[in-house]
């Protein structure tokens, strides 16, 4: 009886800490677009040019997208719930091939554009052969993640320059 009320206590211990971890990093994501816009517009108004912005975000992605997968993998918790969603998809998988691949494709433009490459490699990792390629996969993710959202920013930022000069 004492074990079933240990395992019982882990289980909902892990389950507070999902409820309080996963609402946190989705909250981060969005801090951290906010910062990354505001970082942009800093170093578009100090002259910086689109590539040099881009491998400056860019190494701040990697470094900001493996201390995700990190935590994630030394909490034991389940933070991006992309273990969960790999786990439901595969399950899809076995009911209809169609289906679960087309969620997958679906699945991995979304990750690699919008949530990151964290998530996508996260996602992924079980289908990468070797930590080598997980790596080359995870630094290509982050860089091409990076060239999108610098290319919207830029979009952004001439549309709001412009205004601004209207203004005056």
């Amino acid at each position: 009886m004492a074990d079933r009320n240990r395992s019982a206590d882990r289980i909902s211990q892990k389950t507070l800490v999902t409820a309080v971890l996963v609402p946190s990093f989705y909250f981060l994501e969005w801090v951290l677009v906010a910062a990354t816009a505001s970082v942009f517009a800093l170093f578009k108004y100090h002259g910086l040019s689109d590539g040099q912005i881009w491998i400056i975000l860019w190494g701040a992605n990697l470094v900001v997208s493996g201390l995700v997968v990190l935590t994630n993998d030394r909490l034991g918790v389940d933070l991006t719930l992309m273990q969960t969603l790999r786990n439901l998809i595969t399950a899809t998988i076995k009911k209809s091939k169609w289906l679960g691949r087309t969620l997958e494709i679906v699945l991995f433009i979304r990750l690699l554009i919008w949530d990151g490459p964290c998530q996508l490699l996260i996602f992924f990792r079980n289908r990468l052969p070797d930590k080598t390629v997980r790596i080359l996969f995870f630094v290509a993710a982050t860089g091409l993640q990076m060239f999108v959202w610098i290319k919207l920013y830029a979009m952004g930022y001439e549309g709001i320059a412009d205004l601004v000069k209207q203004w005056r």
